[in-house]
C-alpha cells in the first residue's frame, strides 16, 4: 500500500461515493485505527467507550476519507491523529462528568441548556416536525434508518451503521448517505418554513 494509492481511494469515495475504494481503505486502515483506540483509549475511557470507538470504525474511516486534504498528510497518518484526537476527546469528557456519546450528526434532537422558555418552545416544534416527516417520508428506509439509529442503540448508545446497514439489506456507506441526505433534506424545508431550532 502507498500513500499515492490511499489517496486515490480517498478522492473516489469523496467524488464518487465508491463503495469498493471505501471498503479497501477500511482493510487497509482498521488495524491502525484499532490500535489508536487501544494506545490512547485502553488506560482513560470505559470498556463501553472503547466499544463504542471500535463499532464505529467503518463510519469513522469514511469520515476521514471525506475530510483528508493528501497535501497535509498521509491518509495513514490523518486517520491515526484523528482517531488519538477522538480518544483524547472522549477523556476530557470523562473528566468533565458529561455524556460521553458523541453527537455531533445529530445535533437537530439536542436542546441547548440555554434557551429561554421561547425559544426551548420553538425548539420542541421543531423537533416534531422533523419526526413527522421521518414517519411520512416516502423513502421506507429513512425510517428505518433514524429509528434504528437514535433509539435502538444499546445503553443509550447510537447503533452502529454496519448493524443498520445489515437490518436493511444496504452498504454502511449508503445509510450513511440517505441519512445525511434526508437530514439536509429537513433542514432546508423547516428553514423554509421559518421554523428555528
Amino acid at each position: 500500500m502507498t500513500p499515492k494509492e490511499d489517496q486515490e481511494l480517498a478522492q473516489k469515495v469523496k467524488e464518487d461515493h465508491d463503495q469498493e475504494a471505501l471498503v479497501e481503505l477500511i482493510e487497509r486502515h482498521s488495524g491502525i485505527y484499532v490500535h489508536m483506540i487501544k494506545c490512547y483509549g485502553s488506560k482513560s475511557l470505559t470498556q463501553d467507550q472503547i466499544n463504542n470507538l471500535i463499532d464505529e470504525k467503518d463510519y469513522n474511516i469514511y469520515k476521514a476519507a471525506l475530510d483528508f486534504d493528501h497535501s497535509k498528510s498521509k491518509f495513514s497518518t490523518y486517520l491515526a491523529n484523528k482517531t488519538k484526537y477522538a480518544c483524547l476527546t472522549e477523556k476530557t469528557l470523562n473528566k468533565k462528568k458529561r455524556n460521553t456519546i458523541c453527537y455531533e450528526d445529530i445535533d437537530f434532537c439536542q436542546i441547548s441548556p440555554d434557551l429561554e422558555p421561547d425559544e426551548e418552545c420553538l425548539f420542541n416544534e421543531g423537533y416534531k416536525r422533523m419526526i413527522n416527516m421521518i414517519l411520512r417520508h416516502s423513502d421506507y428506509r429513512v425510517q428505518t434508518i433514524f429509528y434504528e439509529r437514535y433509539f435502538c442503540g444499546e445503553r443509550g448508545k447510537l447503533k452502529p451503521w454496519k448493524k443498520i446497514a445489515d437490518k436493511i439489506n444496504l452498504s454502511t456507506q449508503g445509510c450513511i448517505n440517505i441519512h445525511n441526505r434526508t437530514l439536509k433534506e429537513f433542514r432546508n424545508k423547516i428553514q423554509n418554513e421559518k421554523v428555528k431550532f
